[in-house]
């Protein structure tokens, strides 16, 4: 079974199995998007949400940079609360891509974010 989304309904998942896979990937209804990736800051560990300065993004994919370090891009949401839109030409197919953030908080010192993202075949 994979979790999917089709080009008709992009904002859920489907769950199908391998056939259903296969039959979808040849009429093209698989939706093949964009990818907002979400940081959010804090003041401190379980604090309130706090805005950064210098916010740069980089993905990697196997120790190699795919995008970044940039912060051309970056939209800030919320107070502590940052997004990028990921698109399909920066990504290396299927693997782990590990998406890092750098930033300095309000004391002037240097943040680091991180996550693991695992993009399916």
């Amino acid at each position: 079974m994979a979790l999917v989304r089709l080009t008709i309904r992009p904002w859920e998942t489907v769950d199908v199995d391998a056939a259903e896979l296969l039959d979808l990937q040849r009429q093209g209804l698989l939706y093949r998007g964009n990818a907002m990736l979400y940081a959010n800051f804090f003041m401190y560990q379980g604090g309130p949400a706090a805005d950064v300065s210098g916010l740069t993004i980089t993905v990697s994919k196997g120790g190699t940079p795919l995008v970044g370090p940039t912060s051309a891009g970056i939209v800030h949401v919320a107070t502590g609360a940052y997004g990028w839109l990921w698109g399909e030409e920066h990504r290396a197919g299927p693997g782990a891509c590990l998406i890092a953030w750098d930033a300095i908080d309000v004391q002037g010192k240097p943040v680091h974010a991180e996550e693991t993202v695992t993009l399916e075949a």
